[in-house]
């Protein structure tokens, strides 16, 4: 009777741990995604800015507003959507005017 008791007690055991594992990874998770916000700005603040020199640097290039129905077409074309991210707050600003165009820019070769 005391081994099965035993084994009983070992299971739950396991169970019990993998069921806590598995719930505060799930928590983990929440905290790591980042929330995609809009930022609205301006040219003027966008060639002004220590982001576009960061860009640069890193290669990118091309950089124009597309209106909110062609951002999908011009994914695919290459493109890329420009982020301000805020590492504090885990969000990731996506850049628009008061348009609401979205600012894109190309990759370098």
């Amino acid at each position: 009777m005391s081994k099965v008791f035993f084994w009983i007690l070992a299971v739950a055991t396991i169970v019990g741990g993998i069921a806590a594992v598995s719930y505060f990874r799930d928590k983990w998770r929440e905290k790591q995604q980042w929330v995609v916000e809009h930022k609205e700005v301006n040219s003027t603040w966008w060639e002004s800015s220590e982001l576009k020199r960061h860009y640069e640097a890193k290669g990118y290039k091309d950089f124009a507003w597309s209106n909110l129905d062609r951002v999908a077409e011009r994914i695919i074309a290459g493109k890329e959507i420009v982020y301000e991210p805020d590492k504090e707050k885990r969000v990731k600003y996506k850049l628009v005017n008061r348009s609401g165009q979205v600012l894109m820019c190309r990759a370098g070769a």
